[in-house]
């Protein structure tokens, strides 16, 4: 049943805490406990946008409100927005991973984002893991291994490993490699296994959420 007073709901910018009209900042409060409860995972370290619709809360209430995520959930709030327009349709449903990060357009937080370059080839049995940010692979990711990022993963090499991009939540990351031949490839909650007899292409792929959302592996030109 749909809580009539906030919804959890995940875009392609991250997880939006919606906070439809209501009396009283308690039961806000009372209907995001019962909101995280229902989920069957921790959102633990998350970050999420709260969008109010009208009538809003008051400043005091919207601080108290980031407190109370804070101390009772471990929830980071990257921002505060005022709309008075029917929400737009999300992707799903709240998330059953405790993973998304700020980012409300690609192109800006991949300019502000750190970025971590690895100089050497990932071997069998090792994992490379940067949550903070990209990866930049200088070398191949061998099958057996694990790379997983917070933003984008970038393999100037051959990608045969598994690879994790958007670790928190970022659905707008993606996966770039001279050569493509992943064991596993996740973006966000979304999973991809590639046909395991797929041939070299010759040329950079790219995989990302397409309009359908499911992951994608076309030819990579730019962003």
């Amino acid at each position: 049943m749909a809580n009539p007073i906030v919804a959890l709901r995940a875009y392609r910018d991250g997880l939006h805490l919606i906070i439809k009209p209501h009396l009283s900042i308690a039961e806000v409060e009372e209907a995001i406990q019962q909101e995280i409860s229902r989920m069957n995972r921790s959102l633990s370290g998350t970050s999420v946008q709260i969008v109010l619709k009208c009538p809003v809360l008051e400043e005091e209430e919207i601080s108290l409100l980031r407190s109370k995520l804070q101390e009772t959930y471990d929830l980071t709030v990257r921002g505060v927005e005022v709309t008075e327009a029917p929400v737009s349709a999300p992707i799903a449903a709240a998330p059953t991973m405790h993973t998304i990060t700020p980012a409300t357009d690609s192109r800006d937080s991949r300019d502000s984002e750190p970025s971590r370059i690895v100089p050497h080839t990932i071997r069998s049995g090792q994992t490379e893991e940067f949550p903070q940010g990209s990866l930049i692979i200088y070398g191949d990711v061998n099958s057996g291994s694990e790379v997983r990022a917070g933003g984008d993963i970038v393999v100037l090499g051959t990608l045969r490993g598994s690879a994790y991009a958007g670790m928190n939540g970022r659905l707008s990351a993606v996966i770039i490699a001279m050569d493509l031949a992943a064991l596993q490839l996740q973006i966000g909650n979304y999973m991809h296994r590639p046909t395991v007899s797929q041939k070299p292409r010759g040329y950079p792929e790219i995989a990302r959420i397409g309009a359908e959302d499911v992951i994608i592996v076309e030819k990579f030109v730019k962003f």
